[in-house]
């Protein structure tokens, strides 16, 4: 009973329980229905439950998300279902909504979601939870930080039969982050098929503007299909695969200059496309395939590229490259390949491009052909460029082979002109760090020839067989942090150069530069320094400059020029031109230092032989501009001696003429020049210098001193008549004392003499009023006066010789070939005089006949009215003497002395020096005595 009396309370107790619930279903539904919203993500949800059957629901003013702005609110959503299957698979029959809205929030980042839905809130995925879904009359918003969207989606799917859906979205103005879309009009159909076939058509009209860029009247078109869509609606979504096609079409772009550097700077626009690019069309068609190993893109055709076209008919387009794919991603891995080819007024160029990225690392191959082109900042020749290039996170290096021939270029005030060039080189680049480097991959890499000029400071720069290498590190290091910087290091050697600052002109073999530069574009600054090693090269085509050894910098910016160097060595010498043969100034090594700015050099140097003596120092100014400047140089006390320095070490035109010098000198020496002139001077002051010459006329010349003032060195010219002492002359045969030459050089390598004077023989021996020329033959008269003959015989110190006599006389010295010769001397006696000879020859004369006898008989007191001597011949040779003395004489006859008239002649051939240096005189006298008498017979 009891079991009775339970089992029907319990009876009792569950049909009041069924009636409740029957009674209070719809609230409990939809509490139901709220708390599944909540727990599916979706905020503040509401719901209300207006008819439930064991078949069907019906809710009305379902909405979830905030109060004022619900991302998701519906009029009326019905469901037809099967209680035991919605026990069961959780899933409804069939799903109808609408009238409704959804909303889409588009924030500052570009995140989309709706107000109020919880993207990551739910259960897991899946296959649809219904087998029919019918969406009428649904409303979308798009809701952006500035502009708005509106839309309306209409749909009706069977699982068995498929269905169709369609999207009509419109906006007047929306900004999705740095993009505004303005006049916009899209729509889209989708077809799903029983079979499992999916298809699609959208189109989307109107206007993208960009910071860059604003494209009008855009139009894109979408048509594809696929399957399955029924393993999608499965929950298999990696079994869809499909195809479709993307056509589009932007045929107004009007580019910002102001923003467009985003892209491009201007001037790489119009190097590119040739004009100042500020409007243009883009249009193409790509091919879209996907299935569970990725995506893959193709461009349409060739005969309808991707192509980049200007108002001027410049086009830039992409094409396919063999079979390859335009794109591919799949298995983490993406790749492109493809063939440009841009045809403009600026440049015409074909290439291909092949890319691929995996774990992050990217790679890209291209070969590219550049046909010759020109523009304001850049003109090229063909060129040919083969790059690889590959990237990690934001380290990125490549390698490029180059082959072009540059035409021109401008980079701030320097232009670059006719430099074909071919080398390869390696980059590196770290984005993070803003910094990029450069190198030659061989080390050095050549450049046929380059012109380079700096117009404002009248620079021009030709260099043949360029020859540029890596320094210690990268050929161009490029910084951007806080602005454009490149740093430039290396090392350039060119065979030949032709330089020229306005009319300051060199040419020859340029010195090895190593150098550093920094460059700023912003700021239009150029700083340079580094070292210079060797050259050879002609200044002006009077100076030659070879072998330098030195620092430099030099500072360049948009309104000044200036440069610093330090030498340690530069060779200097005279450079002769056509013609000239005569080297007047030896070289000499030179160190110092210089500065330029703008158009003037300042400079200090000292100046040594090569041999290492010093010769001095001076001070100079250059200017670039008319090639106008000059120097003094400031002798410091030169000393000459045999084994040491010479003057033929200063001036080779002295070889041969003076050598073994000994003595000192000290002076200033001036330059200054203009265009093609040079003026030159000196002052110069001589301590007691002696040397062998000048030539090989004259033995030795001793103890010169005196100052002289050159007004030009080229030809050597003085500031009037110079006078000068001497302490003696050695010419062999003639041998001259102390004395002084006054002397002028008028500049036609020639000397004017307007007395020189030696005393001689008791008189003088001198040049008056005489010219000579330095080359060819010159003639000097030397004049004798006042001689005493006694005088001349207690030089030749002959025993028994005397006599007494005054004679004066000319010897016109002939200088010709190095030697000196006498041509028609003479000697004639002033007044009465007599010779004596009572020596040994004439003791010896008796035993040789009676005719010798008598005429030494004469000569043992010959007094003469008149004597008369004529010399010729070489005065380091033979000499021809003829004497003529006529007078009286004693001659014994019959052993009486009587004085008798006399005519007496005497002929001399001999070495003179040598035979009055060995006292044979008597002997030679003798021998023409005797042939004098047998004349006679």
């Amino acid at each position: 009973m009891r079991a009775a009396r339970f089992l029907a309370v319990v009876l009792a107790l569950a049909a009041l329980l069924a009636a409740g619930v029957w009674f209070l279903r719809m609230p409990l539904a939809g509490w139901a229905v709220r708390t599944g919203m909540a727990s599916a993500g979706l905020e503040a949800p509401e719901a209300r439950v207006t008819a439930l059957t064991f078949d069907t629901l019906r809710l009305e003013n379902v909405a979830a998300g905030p109060q004022g702005a619900r991302g998701v609110s519906f009029d009326v959503v019905e469901a037809d279902f099967d209680w035991r299957r919605l026990w069961k698979e959780r899933a409804v029959d069939a799903v109808r909504a609408g009238p409704g809205t959804v909303r889409l929030t588009i924030d500052d980042e570009g995140r989309v979601s709706v107000p109020g839905v919880n993207a990551g809130g739910g259960g897991e995925g899946g296959a649809l939870p219904f087998d029919r879904l019918t969406l009428s009359d649904v409303a979308v918003i798009v809701d952006a930080p500035e502009g708005a969207a509106r839309g309306r989606v209409t749909a009706d799917y069977d699982v068995g039969e498929g269905g169709d859906a369609s999207i009509e979205l419109s906006s007047q103005m929306l900004r999705w982050q740095d993009v505004v879309f303005e006049n916009l009009d899209g729509a889209a159909d989708l077809v799903l098929a029983s079979d499992g076939a999916a298809s699609i058509d959208a189109q989307l009209t109107g206007d993208i503007v960009t910071d860059a860029a604003a494209a009008k009247d855009i139009a894109i078109s979408l048509s594809g299909e696929g399957r399955s869509w029924r393993e999608i609606a499965g929950g298999a979504r990696s079994a869809f695969a499909g195809e479709g096609r993307i056509e589009f079409a932007a045929p107004d772009i009007e580019l910002r200059a102001e923003n467009l550097q985003s892209l491009a700077s201007a001037a790489q626009m119009q190097t590119i496309f040739g004009e100042n690019l500020q409007r243009a069309a883009l249009a193409g068609a790509v091919d879209i395939a996907y299935d569970v190993d990725g995506v893959t893109v193709r461009l349409a055709s060739e005969e309808t590229p991707l192509a980049l076209t200007s108002p001027e008919g410049a086009s830039l387009s992409f094409t396919p490259q063999g079979s390859a794919p335009f794109f591919v991603a799949g298995g983490g891995r993406q790749s492109s390949s493809f063939q440009l080819a841009l045809k403009s007024d600026g440049a015409n160029a074909t290439g291909a491009v092949d890319m691929e990225r995996q774990d992050g690392v990217w790679r890209v191959a291209a070969p590219l052909h550049i046909a010759a082109f020109s523009s304001d900042a850049i003109s090229l020749g063909e060129s040919r460029i083969l790059l690889g290039a590959s990237g990690n996170g934001p380290e990125i290096v490549a390698d490029i082979d180059l082959e072009t021939a540059l035409r021109k270029a401008t980079i701030g005030r320097l232009t670059l002109a006719d430099a074909p060039f071919r080398g390869a080189f390696h980059i590196a680049a770290d984005l993070n760090a803003q910094r990029a480097t450069i190198s030659s991959k061989s080390d050095c890499f050549t450049i046929d020839k380059s012109r380079s000029v700096i117009a404002q400071q009248d620079i021009a720069i030709n260099l043949t067989g360029v020859t540029l290498c890596n320094a210690e590190g990268p050929l161009v290091t490029y910084r951007w942090i806080d602005e454009p910087v490149f740093d430039i290091s290396g090392e350039l050697a060119a065979r030949q150069g032709a330089i020229a600052m306005g009319e300051t002109k060199a040419r020859g073999r340029p010195p090895v530069t190593r150098f550093d530069a920094v460059y700023r574009p912003a700021r239009k600054e150029t700083t340079i320094t580094g070292g210079l090693a060797n050259g050879d090269m002609i200044l002006n085509e009077a100076l030659g400059m070879a072998g330098v050894i030195g620092d430099f910098r030099f500072d360049l910016d948009a309104d000044d020029m200036r440069a610093e160097a330090s030498l340690d060595r530069l060779r200097l010498s005279q450079h002769l031109g056509a013609g000239q043969t005569l080297v007047m100034i030896a070289p000499v090594l030179a160190s110092g230092e210089a500065v330029l700015e703008e158009n003037e050099a300042a400079f200090s140097y000292v100046l040594t032989t090569p041999e290492g003596y010093r010769l001095g120092r001076g001070t100079g100014v250059h200017h670039m501009k008319d090639a106008s400047g000059e120097t003094l140089l400031t002798l410091e006390k030169l000393t000459f001696s045999p084994g040491g320095l010479q003057p033929n070490k200063i001036s080779p035109a002295l070889k041969g003429i003076v050598t073994d010098a000994d003595g000192a000198m000290d002076g200033t020496v001036r330059f200054a020049w203009g265009g093609t002139e040079l003026q030159s001077g000196a002052d110069l002051a001589f301590n007691e210098i002696s040397f062998a010459g000048p030539t090989q006329a004259v033995t030795r010349t001793n103890g010169v001193s005196g100052s002289v003032q050159l007004t030009d060195l080229f030809p050597v010219t003085t500031g009037g008549f110079q006078t000068i002492t001497v302490d003696s002359v050695d010419m062999d045969a003639l041998q001259l004392g102390q004395g002084a030459i006054t002397f002028s050089l008028p500049g036609d390598e020639s000397i004017t003499i307007s007395n020189a004077e030696f005393p001689w023989f008791g008189g003088t021996l001198g040049v008056y009023e005489a010219k000579a020329g330095f080359a060819g033959e010159a003639t000097i008269p030397l004049r004798a006066r006042g001689i005493d003959l006694q005088k001349i015989f207690d030089y030749v110190d002959i025993e028994g010789l005397s006599g007494e006599g005054i004679l004066t006389g000319e010897l016109p010295v002939i200088f010709e070939g190095g030697k000196a010769r006498i041509e028609n001397g003479y000697f004639k006696s002033e007044g009465p005089g007599a010779i004596r000879y009572v020596g040994k020859a004439a003791e010896a004369a008796s035993a040789a006949g009676e005719d010798a006898q008598v005429a030494f008989d004469i000569l043992r007191d010959l007094r003469f009215n008149a004597l008369e001597v004529s010399v010729n011949g070489a005065l380091d040779g033979r000499l021809e003497f003829q004497m003529k003395f006529e007078g009286t004489g004693d001659v014994t006859v019959r052993k009486q002395d009587v004085r008798v008239p006399v005519v007496y002649r005497i002929n001399l051939d001999a070495a003179l020096l040598e035979l009055l240096r060995q006292a044979n005189l008597s002997r030679d006298i003798q021998l023409q005595i005797q042939r004098g008498l047998a004349n006679d017979d």
